[in-house]
């Protein structure tokens, strides 16, 4: 017990918050670009069809969309990364026609020099789109 206390005193103390894993990664505002069509970058809970497909693309990174609840669900993984710290952001949703839509996408580094948790990491991302028979295509860069 003591040991569990002397490490949460030594975090506390340096600021480091703990991290749950894994984590979605949702771009903040302002580096999203503009936006031509509604999403909504979706963090857990997710449906069980969602969670099953997260778990096949987030180790080797990819994407593939899965249809529930009324919505198309783009979910794309970076595959592994050396650290933590790593996002998957979305540039952009645009609507291409009737039910097509192109998603882009980057992975964003940790900042040089900054700290990052020694762990291997696999940054996901899960965009819902509100049209069931979406045909999306994903570019990632």
């Amino acid at each position: 017990m003591f040991p569990g206390l002397l490490l949460s005193a030594a975090l506390t103390l340096t600021g480091i918050q703990p991290i749950t894993h894994p984590t979605p990664t949702a771009a903040p505002a302002e580096e999203v670009a503009a936006v031509d069509t509604q999403y909504e970058a979706v963090s857990a809970p997710y449906p069980p069809a969602v969670q099953d497909a997260l778990s096949k693309v987030r180790k080797n990174g990819g994407h593939t969309i899965v249809r529930a609840k009324g919505k198309s669900y783009v979910v794309i993984g970076a595959g592994q990364r050396p650290t933590g710290g790593y996002q998957l952001v979305a540039d952009q949703v645009k609507r291409t026609g009737p039910h097509g839509y192109t998603v882009s996408v980057h992975v964003k580094a940790p900042a040089p020099g900054s700290m990052k948790i020694q762990v291997i990491s696999y940054p996901t991302l899960v965009i819902a789109l509100p049209d069931q028979q979406a045909q999306v295509t994903v570019q990632m860069r």
